[in-house]
């Protein structure tokens, strides 16, 4: 079982700004001199492992993109915050009270500046730029950025936290076939093959409202200044970021943005024998089982630092519930495939392969065998539905990891078939049979 690390890495540039005065002109810093230089923020989010999100609950595979047309309400940004080299209090090199500044992004995750408040387009937003000087600062960053997180007092580093929620319900529209393989019909007959999934399908399908929480890891460092402390070297940036630096770090920074929360999966195929008619995926339950009390939902807090998740103290289950998802039915050889049916061969095609998975966020976990159970919830046409409980074996849903499981439905049971861990992508576990 293979389990790697997901790391979203944001390449940030500290640009130099104009100073005025009376005379305009354009100087370069000198050494010592407190010459301010503007943070400014050119995000190129790159992912070792993952895929887009159907829904703008959870951060593209790319980059942090949103519909253009939704600018005003699918974009929020990331929040930046900036102490000073301690983390005992603010960074203010001009004696204003900014800490936590917000930044933005063109629809395609480019052209990143800092704002004060939107306009009715990005192109109309108007950037509002944080000065850095000599003085050495931390960078703390997170996603999506809210202007109500105050960050009103600091001691420490500790004290750096952001409101997180993991929703109790939801529904999921499981209409995009998701799947890896796809029926593609080649002729008039019903022929055809098993294709890769279209790249716009490869996508999570969630809960639209969900969010997805990222925090700045700092593998690399945080310290950032102007790049001319005194006595020191001017900072180089052709060297690239040195933000391990704490005597003149200079003015870029890589943000190594990380998972705060856990994704959870399920795939539901009818193994053969469940019916001759279609059958749907209505909704799934994520419980605890008998008198556990591990699963947690609700609201908790989310450190800056590095991700640590706190004050999420709601014992309770998660429920989506599911339109537009039909299981894939196995049939034997000599059978005719299609849209909903399959015949299994080898590991090219097989019940994991072919079927949609449905996804939701959830706080990370460890729970041991008989900890945590999955209801599944099925319907054969207009037929009454049917509940399928399972108790999941002990496992270890991390931050930044998706477990996805699969479930293969008979008459009787369901079975777990298959439980994969991945980073933000299909990790998929053994199948389990219903």
């Amino acid at each position: 079982m293979k389990t790697t690390k997901t790391m979203w890495a944001i390449s940030i540039a500290l640009l130099a700004a104009t100073s005025c005065s009376e005379t305009e002109t354009e100087i370069d810093p000198e050494p010592g001199s407190g010459g301010q230089v503007s943070l400014g923020i050119t995000p190129n989010l790159k992912v070792e492992a993952g895929t887009k999100a159907a829904t703008k609950s959870m951060v593209n595979g790319d980059a942090i993109t949103y519909d253009k047309a939704l600018y005003s309400t699918a974009a929020p940004g990331l929040g930046v915050v900036v102490t000073n080299s301690d983390a005992t209090g603010w960074y203010v090199p001009d004696g204003a009270d900014i800490h936590h500044v917000w930044y933005m992004g063109d629809e395609k995750g480019k052209g990143w500046i800092s704002i004060t408040e939107k306009g009715s387009t990005f192109l109309e937003t108007k950037e509002a730029p944080y000065y850095l000087t000599e003085t050495i600062g931390k960078v703390y960053a997170y996603y999506p950025y809210d202007k109500t997180n105050s960050f009103t007092s600091i001691g420490n580093e500790s004290d750096l936290k952001i409101p997180v929620k993991v929703l109790a319900t939801g529904s999921i529209d499981a209409s995009t076939n998701n799947a890896k393989k796809y029926w593609k019909s080649t002729g008039a007959d019903g022929s055809g093959s098993w294709t890769s999934r279209l790249t716009v399908n490869d996508v999570k399908l969630s809960e639209t409202t969900e969010k997805d929480y990222l925090y700045f890891f700092a593998s690399e460092g945080r310290y950032v200044n102007n790049g001319r402390a005194k006595g020191q070297p001017p900072f180089d940036p052709e060297g690239g970021p040195t933000n391990n630096d704490t005597k003149n770090p200079g003015y870029l920074i890589n943000l190594d943005m990380n998972h705060g929360l856990a994704m959870v999966s399920f795939r539901v195929y009818d193994g053969g024998h469940l019916s001759d008619n279609a059958v749907t995926f209505n909704k799934f339950v994520i419980q605890n089982h008998a008198v556990s009390n591990v699963l947690k939902t609700g609201d908790g807090k989310m450190a800056l630092s590095n991700g640590a998740i706190t004050e999420n103290t709601t014992t309770g289950s998660v429920t989506r519930t599911i339109s537009n998802y039909t299981l894939m039915r196995q049939i034997d050889e000599g059978g005719s495939q299609g849209e909903n049916a399959f015949i299994a061969s080898g590991s090219q095609v097989t019940g994991q392969i072919v079927s949609r998975s449905v996804s939701c966020l959830v706080y990370p976990v460890t729970f041991g065998d008989n900890q945590i159970d999955v209801v599944i919830t099925l319907q054969e046409q207009s037929k009454p539905t049917v509940d399928y409980t399972v108790t999941l074996p002990g496992y270890d849903w991390t931050a930044g990891t998706n477990c996805v499981y699969t479930f293969s439905a008979g008459r009787n049971k369901l079975t777990l078939m298959d439980v994969t861990v991945q980073e933000w992508q299909d990790d998929d576990q053994p199948d389990i049979p219903l």
